[in-house]
């Protein structure tokens, strides 16, 4: 190969990564949007730009709304072509990570792939992982097109959260609180690449709501129950869980500040993939149950008494409500040890950050959960909860009860007793 050949070469792959790498910021045409999302895939799992007649049908059927992305990653990565490399487990896995997100795999998330396709899970099966990941939905939406049948872009937007799944997600920027009481929620989402809807449509059965008093050094945690009865701004009332489900994070949080009547600060989320190695990354959390627990639904065999357990562990806890008789038994008693785990997990915890390590270990953080949290309000709040004691904690809850509504079997209040109550815990 002449040298004139290679240089021409290497300017068309710099043009072609560079389409590839921002193609928001190139403000081009629908159909130059497009041609981008299908040329990203030919380069980074066939190791070639697509042929004319290839990308000119892909784009043709995607701009007409006859195929999704998902299409057409499936028909790149069941083809033929790809499948004569016989890559192994492990170097599939680091292709779907670059294709997908444009970097190599983090250990959790290689390991737990790999694991899977050697145990004789399907590629196919791995692929539709990924394909229903939220960060492919809102790469889609990046490029314009439908990520998969039945989605739509317009209720797609950078803040779904990318739970330890491959891109980078963005701390916040607020500058800080206007005063002295912050509120903000957190949400345990049910989804999870091995789960119906993977990543993208998940609903939040565990919501957690904080309010945080900067200058008494005091917290009250409000175990808000998943299938509270709740109106979602601009759809009919149902289940509150399902906010998330419906709009992301942006609808969530609207919904969650209309029903406590309290504008949220910020707001942290994690799922079944983030939670689990987020406990390992602290190495573990010690627990307090008061009861045994023995529940095969989630996996959770504790006997009365301190633990020391890990992500597994910690989930299978915050997803136990079978023989339960305390904190109000079934999914109550759930949502209190939810709740209970993360005042134990902060009390244990808060001692490795410091002013100087927060912006690297909040950056670590979104590799477990998406948070809108800026750098400055976390640097508000980190010397408040260091120096707090286990009693400056205290969970707190409205009273709800379990309630049809036509054919959904849910939880009912009094809404006027249940606005009293967060009325007073804004003041607190």
């Amino acid at each position: 190969m002449n040298r004139k050949l290679r240089y021409f070469i290497l300017i068309v792959s710099i043009l072609t990564l560079t389409a590839l790498l921002i193609p928001s910021n190139l403000q081009a045409d629908p159909t130059s949007q497009v041609q981008a999302f299908v040329t990203r895939f030919y380069v980074s799992c066939l190791n070639r730009t697509p042929d004319n007649d290839g990308l000119n049908a892909w784009t043709n059927w995607l701009l007409n709304k006859q195929k999704t992305g998902s299409d057409v990653v499936k028909g790149i990565v069941l083809s033929d072509e790809f499948k004569k490399n016989n890559y192994d487990n492990g170097t599939f896995v680091k292709i779907m990570y670059k294709a997908f997100f444009d970097r190599d795999p983090d250990d959790y998330g290689y390991k737990t792939w790999v694991d899977k396709l050697n145990s004789g899970v399907s590629r196919e099966t791995v692929l539709n992982g990924f394909l229903k990941s939220q960060e492919f939905a809102v790469l889609c939406n990046n490029y314009g097109i439908i990520p998969f049948e039945g989605a739509s872009t317009s209720n797609l937007s950078s803040n779904y959260s990318g739970t330890n799944s491959g891109t980078n997600s963005s701390i916040g920027t607020g500058s800080g609180f206007s005063g002295t009481k912050v509120n903000f929620i957190i949400w345990g989402d049910d989804s999870a690449f091995d789960r119906p809807g993977g990543r993208v449509n998940g609903r939040t059965d565990i919501n957690v709501f904080v309010h945080l008093n900067l200058d008494t050094h005091k917290a009250i945690l409000v175990p808000i129950p998943r299938d509270t009865w709740a109106p979602i701004p601009g759809y009919k009332n149902q289940k509150i869980n399902g906010a998330h489900a419906i709009g992301g994070n942006s609808l969530a949080e609207s919904t969650f500040e209309s029903f406590t009547g309290i504008p949220i600060d910020f707001y942290a989320i994690t799922d079944f993939d983030g939670f689990k190695p987020l406990i390992d990354f602290f190495g573990g959390v010690d627990v307090t149950v008061e009861e045994d627990i023995a529940d095969s639904f989630s996996g959770c065999y504790l006997t009365k008494g301190t633990h020391h357990i890990n992500g597994e562990q910690a989930l299978a806890l915050c997803r136990a409500r079978h023989g339960r008789s305390l904190y109000g038994g079934g999914a109550y008693a759930r949502e209190t040890q939810a709740a209970m785990l993360l005042i134990n997990l902060c009390q244990q915890k808060i001692g490795s950050v410091n002013i100087g390590n927060l912006p690297e270990f909040l950056n670590k953080l979104t590799d477990f959960l998406w948070t809108n949290i800026s750098i400055n309000q976390a640097k508000q709040i980190l010397p408040v909860l260091a120096s707090m004691e286990p009693a400056d904690f205290s969970i707190q809850k409205f009273n709800s009860w379990p309630q049809s509504f036509g054919s959904a079997s849910a939880v009912g209040y009094n809404s006027a007793e249940k606005n009293q109550f967060f009325s007073w815990v804004s003041g607190q």
